[in-house]
């Protein structure tokens, strides 16, 4: 059994990542740090943190979306020189902060898994949550998945978190190798 140091979960606001990763962790037979862009969110005041909630921009100088992203995937190979296995969520929509995030993990064994979720689901979710801007779902959707080459994808329409877990933890332990990250960083620096 060879597991990736990084498991990446890529995939619309709403659509399930955060709660797969949770149950994933578990499953996992060494341990995985869940260090998700809200890992980083979460670092910031309160106060602007609702305002990002609400789709406002922050109101303190030295907080982007950008620099925020940046932050996190800078965090990562450090992380993994320390000798930390990292289980990532995010929704990556920016060719830039896609070759930004493979860039980062070169040379680290990496699984790419893509997390799929019915727009009128994973709107619904959006809903119910409270915690995210309205609308960030729909702007997400039609450019999480491009340029992406996935070595498991998942979908998490009518299945709970913990089965969809167990499925994937199944994949990744038959899985013979790991080259979406690899494929996707060349199709990027090709392409872009």
């Amino acid at each position: 059994m060879s597991l990736p140091q990084v498991i990446i979960l890529n995939g619309t606001s709403s659509s399930g990542k955060t709660s797969i990763a949770k149950a994933l962790q578990e499953l996992l037979p060494q341990q995985y740090l869940n260090f998700s862009i809200d890992s980083i969110l979460y670092a910031l005041p309160d106060s602007d943190l609702q305002l990002m909630k609400q789709g406002q921009t922050i109101s303190r100088a030295g907080y982007d979306w950008p620099s925020l992203v940046r932050g996190y995937h800078y965090c990562l190979p450090a992380l993994l020189q320390a000798g930390c296995h990292l289980l990532i969520d995010n929704a990556w929509c920016e060719r830039h902060e896609k070759r930004e995030l493979l860039t980062e993990l070169a040379g680290y064994s990496v699984a790419l898994i893509g997390v799929q979720c019915d727009l009128e689901i994973a709107q619904a979710r959006e809903q119910a949550r409270g915690d995210r801007a309205i609308g960030l779902v729909a702007w997400q959707a039609p450019i999480v998945h491009q340029d992406m080459t996935y070595d498991i994808e998942v979908n998490t329409a009518g299945i709970k978190p913990q089965a969809l877990a167990n499925k994937l933890y199944e994949q990744i332990l038959s899985q013979p190798s790991w080259r979406g990250a690899i494929e996707t960083l060349e199709h990027l620096n090709i392409y872009s």
